[in-house]
């Protein structure tokens, strides 16, 4: 009742927004306005889980390392770091801290104190702490002891390895040697804390009036449910860098009332990780005659995919779970059913991350391939009649998009194979209640996963992300885990291609665990008087390096 009664009034002040018109012309106005998703309850970096929760720590926290292009690739490059090397083994890495990064009070953007070494260090053994519960404490695996902790089997979180060697050189020891660590550092779980901060004021400590942040913008306020103001950090190290001296977030619990609001001119931006687009309303926007000059699709590493329970009947059975593949027309999909320009994917892992060409439908023959004829033969080889099979049940969260990708995977599978699918579509909690149960064959048969990149690295994808199916496939390979635990260590390029490829292949074609349909896009709509725009792949953009044109 409570959380129905917040959504409303969201809703209340979202329409209050859209009524209220703007004096001055908004090629004037010297801040960008944002559209979120979700009614944000902290930036705490050691509680980001949904996307724009995330796009807000990325804008108040720095971490070690960050990602920026040069030579139009996407490169790992110091933050908060001078510089750093590792040991002969791929044990040790060893970083120096830069002197000049500072934390800075809410408001008052107030310098306080510099950011240390001992920050990193508090932060994780904050974050593997048990009873801290971060949902992305399982990153912190990769340090020595980080599992162990966690799981309650070493008590002290000191163990961790992770250490302050002084206050500007901080030294990480991992469990085994771990080439992508490197691009692990970029993520939220990493970046540090102001512990007095939090040891004062607990949960509120990242009130305006509380808060200390080092990063680009500082919090300047924040009124529950509606909307989040940051401010140009004066103390920052690359100030004079940042070109938009103000950010305006508004929480807007509905697509359309989003698109509504850009219409209106109320917003600046609309897409993605900010407010996703009404996928209904794609094909429209494309052919909008001033719509569509504003309208921007660009490739991301993000796989939408389906999940499959390996412990109920009839999946149970490798053939018939890759009888299910085989009659997914992918092509088909995106080209008539999602508008959304996305890349049909043959593969769970974007190719390139394991050694591969980007796939192409004439000329890819690595992943699982589109023919209904297999799979009518697989199905005819294990002696299934069409008719003595039961049901199948796929379940999703509601979801526009969800339901229409659910819709076509069915309609796949009751064309080609005579299989009859019932979508159920429940809120998130209700959803992951019945889809995750520990009683697997009680569980839904299918259930969709989108998984966009943490870090650009293959084990993301075929470590991370397969460890997070698991909670519903049920799926356990000693081979897959041998390729995948032996590419992590490896340093040689070639080497980790070559068995990322062999557990993708076991993954997607042998043992057909996932179904992946397509490597998203993302969609945005963007005003003109934002300049020097770019689109980062991974989670949180870097609006530090974008600019307006009334800011300039």
């Amino acid at each position: 009742m409570k959380n129905k009664l917040l959504k409303q009034i969201a809703i209340i002040s979202v329409l209050l927004f859209i009524s209220t018109s703007y004096a001055d012309d908004i090629n004037t106005l010297p801040y960008l306005r944002i559209p979120i998703d979700v009614q944000t309850k902290s930036v705490d970096p050691t509680f980001a889980y949904y996307e724009a929760t995330i796009e807000l720590t990325e804008q108040l926290f720095l971490g070690l390392v960050g990602f920026e292009y040069q030579n139009s690739q996407l490169k790992v490059v110091p933050e908060i770091a001078r510089d750093w090397h590792m040991d002969k083994n791929g044990i040790v890495y060893r970083f120096h801290l830069r002197d000049d990064i500072y934390w800075v009070k809410g408001i008052s953007g107030e310098r306080v104190r510099s950011v240390t070494a001992q920050d990193i260090v508090w932060a994780i053994q904050r974050n593997i702490d048990p009873e801290t519960d971060a949902p992305y404490a399982f990153i912190l695996y990769v340090l020595k002891n980080g599992q162990a902790i966690h799981s309650g089997k070493i008590k002290e979180t000191s163990a961790i390895g992770a250490k302050a060697i002084d206050d500007y050189c901080i030294e990480f020891e991992l469990e085994n040697p771990a080439s992508f660590f490197p691009s692990l550092l970029t993520l939220w779980i990493f970046k540090p804390l102001p512990q007095e901060r939090i040891k004062a004021f607990g949960e509120k400590w990242v009130d305006p009036e509380n808060i200390w942040t080092n990063g680009p913008y500082i919090m300047d306020e924040w009124q529950k449910y509606w909307r989040m103001n940051f401010k140009k950090n004066q103390h920052y190290y690359r100030k004079d860098q940042v070109r938009i001296p103000e950010l305006h977030y508004y929480i807007v619990p509905e697509s359309f009332a989003g698109l509504h609001m850009y219409k209106e001119n109320k917003l600046d931006i609309i897409g993605d990780g900010f407010l996703r687009l009404p996928a209904s309303e794609l094909f429209n926007i494309a052919n909008d005659t001033q719509l569509a000059n504003q309208f921007f699709t660009v490739p991301r590493y993000f796989t939408y995919c389906f999940l499959l329970n390996t412990k109920r009947p009839p999946l149970n059975n490798a053939s018939f779970r890759k009888a299910i593949s085989l009659c997914i027309d992918r092509f088909m999909l995106v080209d008539i059913i999602t508008h959304g320009k996305e890349i049909p994917s043959q593969t769970f892992t974007p190719p390139f991350l394991i050694g591969l060409d980007p796939i192409k439908k004439d000329n890819n023959t690595f992943g699982i391939q589109f023919s209904p004829e297999k799979a009518k033969t697989l199905l005819k080889q294990e002696k299934y009649n069409p008719k003595d099979i039961p049901e199948l049940i796929l379940m999703h969260p509601v979801s526009e998009l969800h339901t229409t990708i659910a819709k076509a995977f069915a309609s796949f599978l009751n064309h080609y194979l005579k299989i009859k699918v019932s979508i159920i579509e429940e809120r998130w909690e209700k959803y992951s209640e019945i889809a995750f149960q520990p009683d697997r064959e009680s569980a839904p048969h299918i259930t969709p996963l989108g998984w966009g990149a943490d870090y650009l690295d293959a084990h993301n994808w075929l470590n991370d992300a397969f460890s997070y199916s698991q909670g519903f496939t049920a799926w356990k390979n000693k081979q897959y885990n041998q390729f995948v635990a032996l590419a992590g260590q490896s340093s040689d390029t070639n080497k980790r291609n070559e068995l990322y490829q062999q557990a993708e292949t076991i993954l997607v074609q042998k043992q057909c665990v996932i179904v992946p349909i397509f490597f998203e896009t993302a969609k945005y709509l963007i005003k003109p008087r934002v300049k020097n725009w770019f689109f980062l792949p991974t989670y949180g953009q870097q609006l530090k390096d974008w600019s307006l044109d009334s800011a300039l």
